[in-house]
């Protein structure tokens, strides 16, 4: 089978970059995958971060097109005649945010004018976390083009569901974390970073709907009874100057360490061997890939209860679920963690929960695009 993978892939950066690039490895073991990508996936103006690219990223050897211009319509409809033109038995498009509309959108119409391909959707979003004007309007039409669509929790099914979209839709857990290294000796890793005790690890893109101004909150709370380092790794796309306000006023300096960087796929490794513990004090949420990276490094998560989190974190088995917004109770989950010395437990679950593989997530989008009935 002739599959055409729709989404960012290396040198860009970022999360569903890194998915689909895994993606197309498990699916190139047994079909014939082309990637089409962006030449330009957002304008400056909408973009905070300092880059969009990964130089250093690898290609895996995949064939990759960087076809798409979102501002640019001629881009859209090129993409559309080329895809045509590979006549793929099977389109898989990355979904994540309604500002693709147009451009995800018109490709594929035009592409499906000339060809009889199935189209299945990631929906790594159903709807964006943040306002954006028709958000649902542009997510429908978009989405009409699909045959299928897949989501990894149920907050995201429910959300699409919301569109009035007709056709299949399956639900997949998110497969582990992968392609980040091997695990270091955690001594080790915290030798390197240049840190000693007890280490809690937020990780990723900052927003302000990812709630780090609750972690800090919590912060003296945690520390009137436990001794540890805060490690906040990721880059700040929003709400520096009041994390950094509260560092300061809440007397935090010597206790959270801040790497305001995007973080390359081979230094991922250092920051979850690091840690004992991974917060996630998010406000909203459909899902998250860090909890299948803490995962795979066999740490434990205290999230909060929204979106599918607590479809993701066992509460009392694989980690903590606490009430967002509530930094008392993000507070007293992290110091229950180390009282009561769970890290061997949560660690002993992890290991025993079954993850979705990234082969039975492949098998999932090969049955989506068969299957136009089920539910």
């Amino acid at each position: 089978m002739h599959i055409c993978l729709i989404g960012p892939a290396p040198p860009l950066r970022g999360g569903i970059s890194h998915y689909n690039q895994q993606l197309a490895l498990e699916l190139a073991a047994r079909h014939t995958v082309t990637l089409v990508s962006f030449s330009r996936q957002y304008p400056s103006l909408l973009f905070p971060g300092r880059t969009q690219y990964d130089p250093a990223a690898p290609s895996a050897g995949l064939p990759i097109e960087p076809l798409l211009d979102s501002l640019n319509p001629l881009s859209w409809l090129r993409a559309g005649r080329r895809i045509a033109d590979m006549a793929p038995d099977l389109v898989i498009v990355h979904w994540w945010h309604p500002f693709f509309a147009p451009c995800l959108g018109t490709a594929l119409r035009v592409a499906g004018r000339r060809c009889a391909s199935r189209v299945v959707f990631i929906c790594h979003n159903a709807l964006p976390h943040e306002p954006f004007p028709l958000a649902a309007a542009l997510t429908r039409w978009a989405l009409t083009v699909g045959d299928a669509w897949l989501v990894h929790s149920e907050t995201d099914r429910r959300n699409l569901e919301s569109l009035g979209l007709r056709g299949p839709t399956f639900l997949a857990p998110h497969p582990p974390g992968r392609g980040f290294g091997e695990p270091i000796d955690q001594e080790e890793a915290k030798r390197r970073l240049g840190l000693s005790g007890n280490t809690l690890l937020f990780f990723g893109l900052i927003r302000r709907y990812k709630g780090l101004p609750c972690l800090l909150d919590a912060m003296p709370h945690v520390l009137q009874q436990i001794d540890c380092t805060l490690l906040v790794v990721g880059e700040f796309y929003d709400g520096k100057d009041r994390c950094l306000q509260l560092i300061n006023e809440l007397g935090l300096a010597s206790k959270v360490r801040i790497i305001d960087r995007f973080v390359p796929d081979e230094e991922v490794s250092l920051y979850f061997s690091a840690a004992d513990l991974v917060v996630l004090p998010y406000e909203s949420a459909t899902q998250s890939a860090i909890v299948p990276i803490a995962y795979a490094f066999e740490r434990p998560v205290v999230a909060t209860r929204v979106g599918g989190l607590p479809e993701a974190v066992r509460d009392g088995e694989t980690g903590f679920l606490v009430e967002p917004r509530n930094p008392a109770a993000l507070a007293k989950a992290i110091i229950r963690f180390y009282e009561e010395d769970m890290a061997g437990t949560f660690r002993r679950h992890i290991l025993q929960q079954q993850h979705l593989s990234w082969g039975e997530l492949a098998a999932t989008l090969e049955a989506a695009a068969i299957d136009r009935t089920s539910r």
